[in-house]
């Protein structure tokens, strides 16, 4: 049988537009170097007394370098910040509607975690690619322009290069591992905090009237300080890797001291050229952090992504069955472990009983198309299995009718009995359902939140019946009995010509 296939995952980060943005920054990157170049240059020759800089004023050449210094720096962080956010909205809108089209009979990721996933993680995917991604990228525009003019105008400047740069290598060497163990292990338990609390949220009032409070807390509390400890422990490596960066400065002084001696022409420059390098090697170090995060964050992220979906707008060998045929349900596994094999008459109420709750709203799901594909494999209509009927027309012609079915609180102003029916229906047919059914028309959604469930009953029958389906399901109580709304929800489908299922446990009697 052929296996429904994953989401494709996460939204892949490069294409030509952000091709050309990267590419932009490094520009900026190059003037912000050849800028901070001019900038040394030209304050040493200042202090040195020289009037002219390469035949010009160096007065000027010192403001027009800082100006641009300044204003690329500006633009380079605008740049990387609209840059992040344009990815980090493409992963969050597509992560948003992974999980939505979750099956409900598959894994599917807690409350707390999927927020701590569109919170944390999106927000570790946004620092490495407005931060981290361009001090790296400007770390290396700059380290080679610098190189280059080194080269050309200051060769005795590249040894104590080249010194600071092997320094600095192997302190990121080094601290690297153990900063990426505690992201990592900091970001676990951070998950097992929201995983706790998010399933400890909706078991308030029994954890507070049986006294069972205490122990959560507990464990929160205890999960909490293992989180703070682990997050200090990245906050130490991570302040190693900048001290290092920053020692470059006065590992490249003495060895500049050591090679060249001290000249009063150079001095000025020298401190003023590897001052700017400590700086960006700084960064680079805090943007190594950032991608050590961002890998930890993806990695979540696409444990969520490999999850396979419903995929309503495209299946392979996707076919349209005759929804006046018959249906068969052929060894359907139900979470009990028993198989289930049943016909159901095209245009007649069939009802299917069974003793466990599970099992019933298990088989309600898969006739509503709501569950993995082994399941839609099992149930066929016109020889054509529920797998290989897109899911967008099969929810057109199927409606199910259960108390989980609610009304969404963003409805709370349109009409309860409306929400969901196949565009609005006519005044006729609207007012003949809600005669039938005694429904006021002034019943919004957000009344009906407050409404008894007696009442809420009818309107779910009228949402159903306005949705014109092919196949109605009932998974609900009060429903599945012989009383006059169950029987006239019988009489409403046939006059419609809809195929009904009543889901209902056996009778103990």
């Amino acid at each position: 049988m052929p296996r429904q296939k994953a989401d494709p995952g996460i939204p892949p980060l490069w294409n030509v537009r952000r091709v050309i943005v990267c590419t932009g920054l490094i520009l900026i990157g190059i003037v912000q170097t050849l800028g901070a170049i001019a900038l040394s240059s030209s304050a040493a020759a200042l202090l040195t007394g020289a009037k002219n800089i390469h035949g010009l004023p160096v007065a000027p050449a010192l403001v027009a370098a800082a100006l641009t210094g300044f204003v690329s720096f500006v633009v380079q962080h605008r740049t990387a910040e609209r840059f992040a956010l344009s990815y980090v909205h493409d992963v969050r809108v597509c992560y948003a509607r992974h999980v939505l089209l979750l099956p409900f009979d598959g894994k599917s990721p807690e409350l707390g975690l999927s927020l701590t996933r569109l919170v944390n993680d999106l927000g570790a995917v946004k620092l490495w690619l407005s931060r981290g991604l361009l001090a790296l990228v400007t770390l290396a525009a700059s380290l080679l322009t610098l190189t280059l003019w080194l080269a050309l105008a200051e060769r005795s400047f590249l040894v104590p290069l080249v010194s600071c740069l092997a320094l600095w290598t192997l302190g990121i060497a080094l601290a690297l591992a153990p900063l990426r163990k505690s992201i990592r292990r900091s970001r676990q338990k951070r998950g097992r905090l929201a995983v706790l609390l998010g399933r400890a949220l909706p078991e308030r009032l029994p954890l507070l009237m049986h006294g069972k409070l205490a122990p959560v807390t507990d464990r929160l509390t205890r999960t909490s300080t293992e989180v703070c400890n682990l997050l200090v422990t990245r906050a130490t490596w991570s302040g190693a890797m900048r001290a290092l960066s920053r020692a470059t400065f006065p590992c490249a002084a003495g060895v500049f001291a050591l090679t060249e001696g001290i000249e009063g022409g150079k001095i000025a420059l020298f401190l003023l050229i590897f001052g700017f390098v400590s700086t960006q090697l700084e960064s680079g170090a805090a943007g190594l952090e950032f991608f050590e995060a961002y890998r930890v964050a993806r990695d979540k992220l696409q444990r969520v992504f490999n999850l396979p979906t419903l995929a309503p707008f495209k299946t392979v060998a996707e076919q349209v069955p005759d929804w006046q045929k018959s249906i068969e349900i052929v060894l359907l596994e139900l979470p009990s472990g028993e198989k289930l094999s049943a016909g159901i008459e095209a245009g007649a109420c069939t009802r299917i009983c069974h003793d466990n709750t599970r099992d019933l709203r298990h088989i309600a799901l898969s006739l509503s198309g709501l569950t993995r594909r082994p399941s839609q494999e099992r149930i066929l209509i016109d020889g054509v299995t529920f797998a290989d009927i897109g899911r967008k027309s099969l929810w057109r012609n199927v409606a199910l009718l259960s108390p989980e079915n609610g009304i969404p609180a963003y409805q709370k102003n349109r009409p309860a009995f409306l929400f969901g029916a196949r565009r609005d229906p006519c005044g006729d047919e609207q007012a003949a359902v809600r005669s039938s059914l005694g429904l006021d028309e002034d019943w919004t959604a957000g009344v009906t939140q407050k409404m008894p469930e007696s009442e809420r009953v009818r309107i779910r029958i009228a949402r159903a019946l306005l949705r014109k389906p092919k196949l109605l399901i009932v998974h609900d109580d009060s429903l599945s009995g012989n009383d006059c709304l169950a029987l006239r929800l019988q009489e409403l489908a046939t006059d419609h010509g809809t195929t009904l299922v009543i889901l209902a446990k056996n009778d103990p009697s």
